[in-house]
């Protein structure tokens, strides 16, 4: 029988949410939702370079039609 290794922890971006009563909580709306429009560019263009990158693995440059 093989001994299985156990799973490495979750980064923490991938970590459940923080439970109710946490900092995001006792921010107002205006901050968060300041907080999520700057994130909005920095995170899409992470996105479309990981979507880029599969794309040049996989040999297909362009999206098929």
């Amino acid at each position: 029988m093989q001994r299985q290794t156990p799973a490495p922890p979750a980064p923490q971006h991938l970590r459940a949410p923080a439970p109710p009563g946490s900092a995001l909580d006792a921010l107002p709306p205006e901050s968060l939702d300041a907080l999520a429009r700057s994130l909005l560019e920095p995170l899409s263009r992470l996105l479309r370079s990981e979507l880029r990158g599969d794309r040049e693995r996989l040999g297909r440059l362009r999206d098929a039609l």
